[in-house]
């Protein structure tokens, strides 16, 4: 563009980088306030987890128990540690009891020889319990839980990544149209001083240079227009490139790109292929898939209340120190308890809830690949589009340029107006900026298109 040329005297500021997006994005996945509170849903997910398992901690149990005004006194102590496991609904136990004193013959079992009694054992179900319970199922749905809260996050730092390359872009293309309106006033400034000398000789009338004036003064009222939009874009930008510390940072003229990237085609025969790439990127599809798993948890634990309760225990005893007691010294205690509700309403209801959730989500993740693919298909159509209309627009621009130059040597020749010479500047003007728009649009329709792949998966979050 004409601006590039005077970008130096446009914008006499300390030279600088050119801000980068990649800077913006690594900033946003850094700094930017709402995907810093989005990770914490990762943190969330975390500690449900934990509590989850924390119903598979130790547990460790105590006690005292004395008789002082009965006929018999006595005295119980107890103590004992009881460890549930994820293996087969399996649970180990353990204890210590010491009974003293006097004991009526049906609390016999309390008491102990003086060395006190061990006991330790192990109980395990046989139908009901055995493949899943609801300990086992709370951590199993924690886990798919934590994976859906990663998958959440995903999705929230696509569409704020693809806000934060929107708004560069529109920072960059207020930049380029701020020097498009520098460039063009420049040139009326500078012809300023050669029309006052050819006034001053008779060259041409007085009327050019108050012509040329208003051009001045026009010029000068779009350049503050540019002013203000560039302001606007720096202070929306800076709500996602922020500094060390998290605070905004306003970027300032003297760190704009020279020009926007070079757009680029898009080759149809990649079309396919994104679709199937954004079938397995896109978070909200997985995130479907993952809430159908926690309601198949749901669905098993249904199925297992349909089992009957078999639960078998087997547990040894040891009396030791001097005998007081009839039993033992070692015991071998074998178990088998035994239960079955007769209906089993509250499990069929559960069983069939949990059916009717999985068909909503194999509907709802049906429709998200359907709309997935749509939104790839616009995209694509989108950009191609959008590339083809820059493609035309840069032509078009190189067209108005030749004949603005061709209509100022006309008049420098003396064969042409001053009049025509602003109509053709204000029409290269007006093709600039509609080629700036255009590039716009196609670095909008580039996000968009980002978005729809979920490129962003693939990009490593910055620390």
């Amino acid at each position: 563009m004409r601006a590039l040329a005077l970008l130096a005297a446009a914008l006499p500021l300390a030279a600088q980088e050119p801000l980068r997006l990649e800077e913006v994005l690594d900033s946003v996945d850094r700094h930017y306030p709402p995907l810093l509170a989005a990770l914490q849903d990762r943190v969330l997910a975390t500690a449900d987890v934990l509590a989850a398992t924390g119903r598979f901690d130790l547990s460790i149990r105590s006690g005292y128990e004395g008789d002082y005004l009965g006929k018999y006194r006595n005295d119980v102590y107890k103590a004992g540690i009881e460890q549930a496991t994820q293996f087969q609904g399996m649970t180990y136990f353990a204890g210590y009891q010491l009974g003293r004193g006097s004991f009526a013959s049906y609390d016999g079992k309390q008491q102990t020889d003086l060395g006190g009694e061990y006991r330790a054992g192990v109980k395990l179900p046989v139908f009901r319990d055995r493949a899943i319970d609801t300990r086992r199922a709370d951590l199993q749905k924690a886990l798919i839980g934590r994976r859906i809260a990663d998958l959440g996050v995903d999705q929230q730092r696509l569409v704020i990544l693809q806000l934060a390359m929107r708004r560069y872009y529109e920072w960059l293309a207020a930049g380029q149209r701020y020097n498009v309106a520098r460039a063009v006033l420049q040139v009326a400034e500078q012809r300023d001083g050669q029309l006052r000398e050819a006034v001053r000789l008779g060259q041409i009338p007085a009327v050019d240079v108050t012509d040329n004036q208003r051009a001045i003064l026009t010029r000068r009222a779009l350049l503050i227009e540019a002013e203000r939009a560039l302001q606007q874009a720096a202070i929306e930008l800076s709500l996602f490139y922020r500094d060390a510390s998290g605070a905004p940072v306003l970027p300032g003229a003297e760190r704009l790109p020279a020009s926007f990237p070079a757009p680029r085609d898009i080759d149809g025969q990649r079309l396919q292929d994104d679709i199937e790439l954004a079938l397995k990127r896109r978070p909200e599809i997985r995130r479907f898939r993952e809430q159908r798993n926690q309601v198949e948890v749901d669905r098993k634990l249904a199925q297992n209340q349909l089992l009957p309760n078999v639960d078998v225990s087997v547990s040894f005893a040891s009396q030791l120190g001097e005998r007081r007691v009839g039993r033992g010294p070692n015991d071998l205690v074998a178990a088998l308890v035994f239960d079955l509700p007769a209906q089993r309403r509250a499990a069929k209801g559960r069983d069939l809830a949990a059916l009717a959730r999985i068909e909503q989500f194999d509907q709802r993740e049906r429709f998200a690949r359907d709309q997935v693919e749509a939104e790839v298909r616009d995209a694509y159509s989108a950009l191609k589009t959008a590339y083809e209309r820059a493609r035309v627009l840069r032509e078009e621009v190189e067209v108005a340029r030749q004949l603005e130059v061709a209509e100022r040597v006309r008049f420098e020749l003396g064969e042409g107006n001053l009049f025509l010479v602003n109509l053709r500047e204000q029409a290269t003007y007006e093709t600039e900026l509609r080629e700036v728009a255009a590039l716009t649009e196609y670095y909008r329709a580039l996000a968009l298109y980002e978005f729809a792949i979920g490129e962003a998966i693939s990009r490593p979050r910055k620390p």
